[in-house]
């Protein structure tokens, strides 16, 4: 956490100053509930989808960090994340440096559908077979595929957190693409009986999905 605080700061300043989307940043709050929510479940093998400039891949990690007490990868400790932008790899590789977690976590850059839909693109891109948690905040458009994709890849009794589950009001009452996406996305957890699902009135709404 000493290290996680000021590096979340520059993050966040550089997100401001550098790209035109700092509402997409989880913020404080919320990124601090990841890292607590990865300490509190002993989570040591985390996927991340979506990670925009690393903010909540550096907390995602530090929680890790905190269960396993390592900072560098193994076997059975690691952090992926899958993200579309290569453009801010320069954000991310600075800001998990800065939170003394560059040696734990590793970014894919490329689609998440593309990559995570085969065994053999999983395994080209060095997606593990297996999760403790998937935290999922990327194309809202896409959020019943993600669903359907990771769900494999998370033990029994791990989790899923969906960002974004309520889209600012606006699935229930509007029918553009995106409000689509978050609106099937959240039929279709309910529904689902294979899983068990609460919702976290945290930001616009954060999913908290575990597999039975």
């Amino acid at each position: 956490m000493e290290q996680l605080l000021p590096a979340l700061r520059w993050i966040e300043r550089q997100t401001r100053t550098r790209t035109n989307h700092a509402q997409m940043l989880v913020g404080l709050e919320e990124g601090l509930y990841l890292r607590d929510f990865v300490c509190n479940t002993s989570s040591v093998r985390v996927l991340e989808i979506g990670t925009f400039t690393g903010y909540s891949l550096a907390c995602l990690a530090d929680g890790v960090r905190s269960v396993s007490g390592s900072s560098a990868r193994s076997g059975d400790v690691f952090v992926d994340a899958v993200e579309i932008n290569r453009e801010l790899d320069y954000i991310i590789e600075e800001g998990l440096q800065r939170a003394g977690v560059s040696d734990l976590a590793r970014v894919v850059f490329g689609d998440a559908v593309e990559i995570l839909s085969s065994q053999t693109s999983r395994q080209q891109a060095g997606i593990a077979e297996e999760y403790d948690l998937v935290f999922i905040d990327a194309d809202k458009r896409q959020y019943p595929e993600y669903y359907e994709l990771v769900l494999p890849l998370v033990k029994r009794g791990g989790y899923i957190l969906a960002d974004n589950v309520t889209w600012y009001g606006r699935t229930s009452s509007h029918t553009d693409s995106k409000s689509s996406g978050i609106n099937a996305f959240n039929l279709k957890v309910e529904s689902d009986t294979r899983v068990e699902s609460r919702l976290v009135d945290i930001r616009d709404g954060l999913c908290v999905i575990r597999r039975k």
